[in-house]
């Protein structure tokens, strides 16, 4: 059961994502941007499949590290920060890198 929820949950995001894009087109969020809660599921069920050691709290400590340096860059660029423009580059990089991470741990799981 746990296998095939490490599929599952992922496509159940972009099916959602999809969804709300759809539901909202011309919303200022996109649907793409609640991915980062259903990969990181299944980040964590893939971890527990292998019987291997966790390190989403490692990658989360990596992730505040990354924040504050594109913070620190973006303040010292700009002289100016906005706030939501800062926050909405940062969830994209969180969407990119759990998506990143999760193909990762389905190469391991298939070594």
């Amino acid at each position: 059961m746990n296998f095939l929820l490490i599929f599952l949950v992922p496509l159940c995001g972009i099916v959602v994502a999809a969804f709300l894009m759809k539901l909202f087109p011309k919303a200022q969020f996109s649907g793409y941007d609640i991915l980062p809660f259903f990969f990181i599921a299944a980040c964590q069920l893939l971890t527990q499949e292998t019987k291997q050691p966790s390190f989403l709290p490692y990658g989360f400590l990596l992730y505040f590290i990354l924040v504050v340096i594109v913070s620190v860059y973006t303040a010292i660029k700009n002289k100016n920060i906005s706030v939501a423009k800062t926050f909405g580059t940062l969830w994209h990089y969180l969407a990119a890198s759990s998506i990143v991470w999760y193909v990762g741990l389905i190469i391991l799981l298939l070594l």
